[in-house]
């Protein structure tokens, strides 16, 4: 018997089951690799972004991370719970609120990405560095194409 979908498809030529299962892998492996830092993969980007550009908005960080302002709400409160992450009132627009890392943050920040970046080497890395390339650059228009929205390049950074 041959590995074939309801549509006959054989599900290794079926791009969106692949995805599905490179997915669940990655997610898992870095979901292991992090999970003493008490830090979810959702929250992740946050973080990454926070060190790289302190002072971002909610709503910055939702457009960046091309997810909803609720799903940023909910990381923020989570990671300010856990003293990683506090907010402040703009200075110039007092409405706005916008995030920084606590130094407690900033140590974990370290040790997830320095982790995250390990499991992602331990799933990718049965790819050459072109293959991983040309691998983000192929999602990376699937993903524009499918949001409407250009990603930024830290997006796509090795």
């Amino acid at each position: 018997m041959d590995a074939r979908d309801v549509t006959g498809i054989e599900l290794t030529d079926n791009i969106l089951w692949l995805l599905k299962q490179a997915f669940y892998f990655s997610l898992t492996t870095v979901n292991e690799a992090i999970s003493e830092h008490g830090v979810s993969t959702a929250q992740i980007g946050v973080l990454r972004q926070l060190a790289n550009e302190p002072g971002l908005s909610g709503a910055e960080l939702a457009r960046r991370l091309l997810i909803s302002p609720q799903g940023v709400q909910l990381a923020l409160t989570a990671l300010e719970r856990q003293g990683l992450v506090e907010r402040k009132q703009n200075p110039a627009h007092g409405r706005i609120l916008q995030a920084f890392l606590t130094d407690k943050g900033r140590k974990v920040a370290a040790a997830v990405l320095h982790d995250a970046i390990a499991a992602h080497d331990r799933v990718f890395g049965v790819l050459s560095k072109a293959e991983q390339q040309t691998l983000r650059e192929l999602l990376g228009r699937v993903v524009e194409q499918g949001t409407g929205h250009e990603l930024y390049t830290d997006h796509v950074d090795p």
